[in-house]
């Protein structure tokens, strides 16, 4: 007899936290994608900095990038005339005196665990994430046309945060990209919100710190990406663990 359909049942499947101590020292980067001019009002990047003080708590250290802050060019698709001209360090970071992309890049190379923020903007992620993901090109690139694979053993999460239901469409984007790069993906990569149909995003935020789903979401995220993160790290399988 098959099982009744619940849905996303409340409390069901909670990823257990790491063991005490064990994520000292995992390297956490935060990338808020939101355009708001202000820090802080973005409601993705708002989780995306509760995160990064709960990874703290476990021991971690964290670094917190906003892509509106930094000066990035458009990748002017070098990759497209010939593979070989998208390299790293990227061409735009060498034309550009003042491209701040590899401070990105930087931290990117230097993290265990990334979590990406994103609104939803018109069914997908946001046009600053866009940008990051077309100049990270050029770290991608290394591998599939220099044989120089720079992500090893790095984990990825989502924060994605909108008024359209777009989430599964903007995580299948973002996560494709990310493994294509070289990214781990663990069993809850991925903390979401979608509001009502009325569009009223003035209580955005109060609703987001109701939503017990998402609330769970979010520490399972946590918990999932700095398992995996630690297993990458001492080369422990899904069988050990278990055992």
């Amino acid at each position: 007899m098959p099982a009744p359909l619940v849905g996303h049942k409340f409390g069901v499947g909670l990823i257990p936290p790491l063991e005490h101590g064990k994520a000292k020292g995992i390297r956490v980067l935060g990338i808020s994608g939101s355009s708001r001019q202000v820090p802080g009002i973005s409601k993705s990047e708002r989780l995306l900095i509760r995160a990064l003080d709960r990874y703290k708590g476990y021991g971690c250290d964290t670094t917190f990038l906003r892509l509106k802050d930094l000066k990035i060019y458009d990748c002017e698709g070098n990759y497209s005339e010939n593979p070989s001209y998208c390299t790293y360090p990227c061409q735009s970071s060498l034309k550009y005196d003042d491209d701040e992309m590899q401070k990105v890049y930087d931290a990117v190379l230097a993290t265990d665990i990334l979590i990406l923020a994103t609104p939803i903007r018109w069914n997908n992620h946001s046009a600053l994430v866009q940008k990051f993901i077309e100049r990270m090109n050029a770290i991608e690139n290394q591998d599939s046309w220099f044989g120089n694979r720079l992500i090893r053993n790095k984990v990825v999460g989502l924060i994605i945060i909108g008024h359209v239901d777009g989430i599964q469409h903007v995580a299948g984007n973002l996560l494709n990209f990310f493994v294509w790069s070289g990214f781990h993906i663990p069993e809850a990569a991925i903390a979401s919100w979608v509001g009502e149909n009325d569009e009223d995003t003035t209580k955005d935020w109060d609703q987001i710190e109701r939503n017990k789903y998402t609330q769970e979401d979010l520490q399972n995220m946590i918990e999932s990406t700095l398992r995996l993160s630690y297993n990458l790290k001492h080369g422990i399988g899904e069988a050990e663990e278990k055992g």
